[in-house]
């Protein structure tokens, strides 16, 4: 009787772990969204708002990029003036691969943790 319920209490100790541990991974998915993919999302709609697709790679009036040229990182994607098609297309084009592929990468690798996290629940 008393190995029972050592064991119920490992098994519902292990099933707490799972849950803080998948938490943490989804609040760490959850983090990159918002700081990579969020902002692709916004500045693509407000350049389409204004009829500028430029305006998220060019300087704004204090000199200032946007959240997608801002960093020393992401300075390659920074433009002085209006470019050609092609320079347009690679940056955007860029922008969407990297939002794209963290996108289905973080719905795969949460949905791979919820399946194992179901057998071993049982």
């Amino acid at each position: 009787m008393v190995r029972e319920t050592d064991m119920t209490g490992l098994v519902w100790g292990v099933r707490l772990f799972l849950v803080v541990v998948a938490l943490a991974i989804f609040a760490m998915f959850f983090f990159v969204f918002w700081v990579l993919v969020r902002p692709v999302v916004t500045e693509f709609f407000r350049a389409r708002t204004a009829g500028d697709l430029w305006l998220p790679f060019l300087p704004d009036e204090q000199g200032n990029y946007g959240p997608l040229a801002a960093n020393r990182w992401w300075s390659v994607f920074r433009a002085t003036s209006r470019g050609s098609a092609g320079d347009l297309a690679w940056r955007w084009g860029a922008w969407v691969l990297t939002s794209v592929g963290l996108t289905v990468g973080s719905v795969a690798a949460l949905w791979a943790w919820g399946r194992g996290v179901a057998r071993v629940w049982v």
